[in-house]
């Protein structure tokens, strides 16, 4: 169940926030920017031209891009994580509201860190249903303070597609900009099916 994928990308174990519900209307980053894909699905949204493509995660189900700061390592580089949720249904048949998916993600979980949920908004995004979470985070253990900010946009059969900004508290107004134009360019495209691998004893039959 990839609930777990939000779970632990909050590292949660505090609290509740409440919520304000508006369209959005925020203007977003105007910097160069090419298209980045989760080639599975076709989940397609628009990412700085100058960051770094890390990877795909969550069983290709997913991927990271980040900012490259050289000279560090890629892991503290500020980061925009892309990835599609498939929720499975209620008993009843029903789907999983976004409501019910973020009260899940905010629920403690005794992990090391603790959060702070700073801002909770409902939204529409490019005509879904979605929900912005803002939250800072706390490692206890290293004194270190992380902001992860994630739409959650309502998808179909039952997928919620997750674009999430990680960094740290002093780069986030520079940084939501990116975020905001992430979220904004989200667009499913036509899923091109990869060609079927040649059979090289048909091809030889033919031959003969």
């Amino acid at each position: 169940m990839r609930i777990a994928l939000i779970a632990t990308m909050f590292c949660v174990t505090a609290a509740a926030a409440t919520g304000q519900s508006h369209t959005s209307t925020k203007k977003t980053a105007t910097l160069p920017g090419r298209s980045e894909c989760v080639e599975n699905v076709g989940l397609c949204v628009t990412v700085p031209a100058a960051w770094q493509r890390l990877g795909d995660v969550f069983d290709d189900m997913g991927f990271v891009v980040a900012e490259p700061h050289p000279g560090t390592d890629s892991a503290t580089w500020p980061q925009l994580n892309v990835a599609i949720i498939d929720v499975p249904a209620q008993k009843n048949g029903a789907a999983v509201s976004l409501d019910s998916l973020v009260e899940r993600v905010l629920a403690p979980n005794g992990a090391s860190s603790t959060a702070e949920t700073q801002q909770r908004t409902r939204l529409l995004l490019n005509g879904a249903n979605a929900q912005i979470l803002r939250v800072k985070l706390r490692d206890e253990a290293q004194q270190a303070e992380t902001i992860e900010q994630v739409a959650l946009i309502e998808g179909e059969d039952g997928l919620v597609y997750s674009v999430a900004l990680r960094c740290a508290p002093q780069e986030f107004d520079r940084l939501d900009p990116v975020f905001q134009k992430a979220v904004h360019s989200w667009r499913i495209k036509p899923v091109t099916p990869k060609p079927a691998a040649s059979n090289p004893t048909s091809q030889d039959s033919k031959k003969k």
